[in-house]
């Protein structure tokens, strides 16, 4: 069993798609390497958020924009789509909230940093559309903590692998780089949970954030991913990571390449952590 069902209506030999991200992969992150002390030198820190100067011991994200990443860690959320709720309400995995009808994600549980609202919004921004690779490192530390308070507290199951949501390669081309896969790298580094590259993106859609409803997103994606069968996966507890959820279209259509696989290949649970998700909730009032 060389590929899964998208792979075969697609025509394309996963093999091949592989080793072009592989390549791809190798050749961005020396250039990264090389240019990296560079642009230390030529670009003075400052906060990526605020644009403020910082000191060396800040590293590029100020303390005040770092408090309001803690505060956001400790919004109360629906662990079943990633919704802000209130602070003596308890939806989960087993009690849906209301924004759920909406957001489908078809995983067991996600984690999140916060919400798309700043500071994050304007750091996810930049990763992306600025290009700015670095930035994975200052926030990945951010989703490492989210993942851990969850698992450690015994809300979720263990961390047995992280798993990049995919970009086809002709985005990651004039891109330079996938953000989720420099983020799931990052925790790795610091958890050593291993990064799983098996995720592919087998054609190529139109940005998410220029889709407007939830079933145009998923209508964008349909078919867009596909897995190589690994004998890692099987009866493991593998947890998906990306830089947004708006209306968890993109999660939905990666799990579900999950489960096209063969049974003897299937994990037995697909999670998510993302940075931020989309939410028009209104914010918690603190508890005093």
């Amino acid at each position: 069993m060389t590929s899964c069902a998208s792979s075969e209506k697609s025509g394309r030999n996963p093999k091949v798609d592989l080793s072009w991200g592989v390549a791809l992969r190798h050749a961005s992150r020396w250039t990264r390497t090389i240019a990296s002390p560079l642009t230390s030198l030529l670009f003075p820190a400052s906060c990526w958020a605020t644009g403020q100067p910082t000191s060396t011991a800040e590293g590029g994200l100020s303390h005040e924009t770092r408090e309001e990443i803690a505060r956001q860690m400790l919004w109360p959320y629906c662990r079943a789509c990633g919704a802000t709720t209130g602070h003596y309400t308890d939806y989960g995995l087993h009690n849906p909230c209301p924004a759920c009808a909406d957001r489908q994600l078809g995983v067991a549980s996600i984690v999140r940093v916060g919400t798309f609202s700043p500071p994050l919004d304007t750091l996810v921004h930049t990763l992306k559309f600025g290009r700015r690779w670095e930035l994975a490192r200052l926030l990945a530390p951010f989703l490492f903590q989210a993942i851990s308070m969850q698992t450690r507290d015994g809300q979720d199951p263990p961390v047995d692998a992280l798993v990049p949501v995919a970009l086809h390669w002709q985005r990651r081309l004039s891109r330079g780089f996938n953000q989720s896969e420099e983020l799931s790298r990052e925790v790795t580094r610091l958890s050593k949970w291993p990064t799983l590259n098996i995720l592919r993106r087998i054609r190529p859609t139109h940005e998410q954030s220029l889709t407007q409803s939830r079933a145009q997103r998923l209508e964008n994606l349909q078919g867009a991913f596909a897995c190589l069968p690994d004998e890692r996966l099987a009866g493991k507890h593998i947890w998906l990571v990306d830089d947004v959820s708006t209306t968890g279209a993109t999660l939905h259509a990666a799990a579900a390449a999950f489960r096209r696989l063969p049974r003897n290949y299937r994990p037995a649970g697909i999670h998510a952590a993302v940075l931020c998700v989309t939410d028009k909730t209104p914010v918690p009032l603190p508890t005093k």
